[in-house]
């Protein structure tokens, strides 16, 4: 079973010459600014990997904030080569399912 604790607490935003910025990752995306948020469910498109080549992965992890009481969701768009994760994109999209853009890797 998926757990919050699968996913790192910071990803990193490039800032060209000057390195990585670390954002966190499990707090609110609202206004509020939660630190505390909790699994509502976590759904992975495609829900196995061949192992061969090139593949790409996308979870979705709907989240609640425990603070306000908002769902938004934690998409993770994975990639993979030869069955060996290489990177993964992480964008936030609101409770009505917009996409509020990316976030940072990991």
């Amino acid at each position: 079973m998926p757990s919050l604790d699968d996913l790192p607490d910071e990803v990193f935003a490039p800032l060209g010459q000057r390195g990585m910025e670390p954002i966190p990752l499990k707090e609110c995306t609202y206004a509020c600014d939660g630190k505390e948020i909790s699994l509502v469910s976590m759904k992975r498109n495609p829900s196995s990997l061949k192992g061969r080549g090139l593949e790409k992965v996308t979870e979705d992890w709907l989240v609640k904030c425990e603070k306000c009481g908002r769902q938004f969701t934690i998409r993770c768009k994975i990639r993979y080569v030869d069955g060996e994760r290489i990177d993964t994109m992480v964008n936030l999209l609101d409770d009505r399912g917009n996409d509020l853009g990316w976030l940072g890797n990991y």
